[in-house]
């Protein structure tokens, strides 16, 4: 009996401990042919040390130390595995201040296949979402909670998925939050530490876009004032592929296997929603959501794009005409410049995942002389939801069967052989229970010759 309490003690001193030296992570970022990453952020006065080494070869390990970003008592740890082998399952372990007698804490991740030239691309699974709202009473609004269950990361840790792309407002800045530099960091940090958050951060790779609400005030834009602090802040609790942008965007592309994704950044060059669409029956010519130099990467990136499918991924919706407010068909010159490209260039492939909106929803848009553009928009992961009113409703480009008005994920899947690939896309409970989904085949995305 003596013994039992000692070993009870003695656990629950070593988890206080860890808990007090580990804030949160480690989260698995990029996963690459030859490369991966691992994110971690540690209170002050920690010292971490990653080793790893091939599953099933524990006696050839290799050990690297993390770089290190210091922002107020914000500390965060980034580890960059290199020279790895392709297709290969790799084991890792976190070791706290060096301390052996403290049980490191352990993962795993498999390196992408080098399929080119060699065989098909295989099959994957990803996962994706937007609008996670962590309730903190002190700070939130009166009355019933805004945030959810956040159990639906339970959920999706058990997925057997590759990556999670997070689609914006990925933690929602309050009034005490937007209003100094400070602030960001703590509402980045107090989200990301949830409980109910490591076993999925670890489970697998974690790519993100931004939107408003993780940008800084609602519905705010390139005139907000910690521009570059949010900035900042998001590439510290993020490991996404660096930014091509001169001006200080976040936007930037990573390919899984044969399929493009291309993360957009709508917040950093966006002109203010209150701008008239049009001026004199003319698109504004000073409305701008994504700014030029971002659509022209765009542009060029799809150009050069063989990828059967080309996810473009925005925080706000694209082509629902009859959304009233986060909407790209609100910048007429980028709508219409976008759409008149995939057209006339003859882009094959093309689908939109969004977010924003605290539904989710599929818009079927016919490009003339072409195919049908979908636009995937999921919300929300833990934040309200939203009923759609009958006049969003009475869109004929609006999927009435896969509207669904509740706390909820996406699960895609991409399978099938060459030229033959099928996209099947899920909308899911947090009970893992699929609610709407639906199939594209890779030729039902193509211009008839």
């Amino acid at each position: 009996m003596q013994k039992s309490f000692c070993l009870l003690v003695c656990s629950f001193l070593w988890l206080t401990e860890l808990v007090s030296q580990l804030k949160s992570g480690p989260m698995l970022g990029p996963v690459e042919l030859r490369t991966a990453s691992i994110w971690c952020e540690i209170e002050k006065g920690t010292e971490l040390e990653l080793t790893y080494w091939k599953e099933g070869d524990p006696a050839r390990k290799f050990e690297i130390e993390p770089d290190v970003s210091k922002r107020f008592s914000y500390r965060i740890c980034k580890f960059y595995l290199t020279g790895l082998d392709f297709g290969t399952t790799y084991e890792y372990e976190l070791v706290i201040e060096n301390k052996k007698k403290t049980p490191p804490i352990r993962g795993h991740f498999k390196t992408q296949d080098l399929w080119q030239y060699r065989k098909p691309a295989g099959d994957f699974r990803f996962l994706a979402g937007s609008c996670s709202f962590t309730n903190e009473v002190i700070y939130d609004r009166p009355g019933k909670p805004y945030g959810g269950d956040s159990s639906i990361f339970r959920t999706m840790a058990k997925e057997p998925a590759s990556f999670m792309l997070w689609l914006g407002d990925n933690w929602y800045y309050r009034e005490v939050d937007y209003s100094s530099e400070w602030g960001l960091w703590y509402r980045a940090s107090h989200d990301r530490s949830q409980a109910e958050m490591k076993d999925f951060l670890k489970s697998m790779s974690h790519y993100a876009i931004w939107d408003d609400h993780d940008y800084g005030p609602n519905n705010e834009g390139k005139a907000y004032v910690f521009k570059e602090e949010a900035s900042r802040v998001f590439q510290n609790y993020w490991c996404n592929p660096p930014s091509p942008s001169k001006e200080g965007g976040i936007y930037t592309k990573f390919h899984y296997n044969d399929v493009d994704f291309f993360l957009l950044d709508d917040r950093s060059f966006r002109s203010s929603d209150a701008l008239m669409d049009s001026i004199n029956g003319q698109p504004n010519p000073n409305k701008w959501m994504w700014g030029a130099e971002q659509l022209d990467w765009l542009k060029n990136q799809l150009a050069n794009s063989r990828a059967p499918f080309k996810m473009i991924c925005n925080g706000s919706s694209i082509l629902n005409t009859y959304n009233k407010y986060d909407c790209l068909v609100h910048y007429p010159i980028e709508y219409n410049d976008l759409l008149n490209f995939i057209e006339s260039e003859k882009i094959n492939g093309v689908v939109f995942l969004t977010g924003d909106r605290h539904h989710s929803e599929v818009i079927q848009h016919i490009i003339p002389n072409g195919y049908p553009l979908y636009e995937f928009l999921n919300s929300a992961l833990t934040s309200g939801t939203y009923k759609v009113g009958d006049l969003e409703k009475s869109n004929p480009m609006m999927l009435l069967n896969m509207l669904v008005e509740q706390n909820n994920y996406t699960r895609a899947s991409i399978s099938g052989p060459h030229k033959q690939r099928v996209l099947k896309i899920e909308f899911v409970d947090k009970f893992g229970k699929t609610l709407a989904s639906m199939q594209i085949n890779q030729q039902d995305l193509e211009f008839k010759e």
